[in-house]
């Protein structure tokens, strides 16, 4: 099929090689920063499975390392959804996609405001709004604060109540199919979280699509990350809007 690589604004698009309008999806990284890759792979990912995906870059670091990431605009996520949604060889509405720490934004989008997303998935998210990340106090140990004052990882002019530290992220308002993934021996968010999501959910009528990974960790070994992948591409192609 090949693969065909355009360059928005906002960042660049992985898609298929063909011509044609195909749907999109907006791709968030986790607390290793945009430096990192795998938000690009992901995208890459979702190409080869006839989406034009486009990674954003939410945080800051390099290839050598995390950087921080503090008092990021969450409007920058619809406003990238936007811009991919009015590319060419885009077609329908787009769907977003985030993992981790990354997920957290994506699943708060879909509470708050999320137009112009169709459906919103995220993997290995945590059920807490969180506080700013700091790669060195995490790599010293100190995790990633989840307490009111602390400061905030996320803003949103408007919605400041909705964003403090600690608070659970409210789901129960979301309107779009979420979709919900974790590895059961995840060692970094803990698969708890995930489980509460979905019991949350269902408590509200409104079911998310689930894939547990039975054994796995927070990233999945290259046995199970291919079932994952097939499960998200049919949620994803299930909510083309």
């Amino acid at each position: 099929m090949g693969l065909s690589l355009d360059v928005l604004e906002a960042g660049p698009v992985y898609g298929p090689a063909s011509g044609g309008g195909v749907p999109g999806a907006v791709v968030g990284h986790g607390a290793e920063g945009p430096g990192a890759g795998w938000s690009h792979r992901f995208a890459a990912i979702l190409a080869a499975h006839g989406m034009r995906a486009l990674p954003v870059a939410h945080g800051g670091g390099d290839i050598f390392g995390a950087g921080r990431i503090e008092g990021v605009d969450l409007r920058m996520i619809p406003e990238a959804g936007r811009d991919l949604a009015a590319h060419g060889r885009c077609s329908w509405r787009v769907r977003l996609f985030g993992w981790s720490k990354g997920g957290e934004a994506p699943l708060l989008v879909a509470a708050l405001a999320p137009a112009p997303f169709s459906c919103v998935a995220a993997h290995a998210a945590p059920r807490r709004r969180t506080a700013a990340f700091d790669p060195a106090a995490f790599r010293a140990g100190g995790g990633i604060a989840r307490v009111p004052d602390a400061p905030r990882a996320l803003v949103w002019a408007g919605h400041e109540g909705d964003l403090v530290p600690g608070r659970p992220i409210p789901l129960e308002r979301a309107v779009v199919p979420l979709f919900l993934s974790s590895g059961t021996a995840d060692e970094v968010v803990p698969h708890a979280d995930t489980r509460d999501m979905a019991r949350r959910l269902e408590a509200a009528g409104r079911p998310a699509d689930l894939f547990v990974a039975e054994g796995q960790g927070h990233g999945l070994d290259v046995h199970v990350e291919p079932a994952l992948w097939a499960w998200l591409a049919a949620f994803l192609g299930r909510h083309l809007g």
